[in-house]
């Protein structure tokens, strides 16, 4: 993964904390949580392009303040890989596994 993209992921997991540390009020939970999205952001970065990293991102922020818990990262692996699959892009085992 490119450093731009390695910025953007990280980026991404400090806004991804805050909202949930606003919306939920609590971090139980959350290390495994923030540590499956890390991967599958990572993932997505491999496989395709910026925007989706974005997009998979923005996702799972707008889960958390819609229904006030995280989503798994089972559904987020899932919706990424059929953004993947939207787009063009292969998925790779991990995404695929979901």
């Amino acid at each position: 993964m490119h450093r731009d993209l390695e910025l953007r992921v990280n980026g991404y997991l400090y806004e991804i904390t805050a909202v949930n540390d606003e919306v939920l009020e609590s971090r139980q939970g959350f290390p495994a949580a923030e540590r499956g999205y890390s991967k599958t952001l990572e993932s997505v970065a491999d496989c395709a392009a910026s925007e989706l990293v974005d997009l998979v991102a923005e996702s799972i922020k707008e889960h958390i303040r819609t229904h006030e818990g995280r989503p798994t990262n089972r559904s987020v692996r899932r919706d990424a890989r059929s953004l993947l699959a939207e787009e063009g892009f292969v998925a790779d085992t991990y995404l695929n596994q979901a």
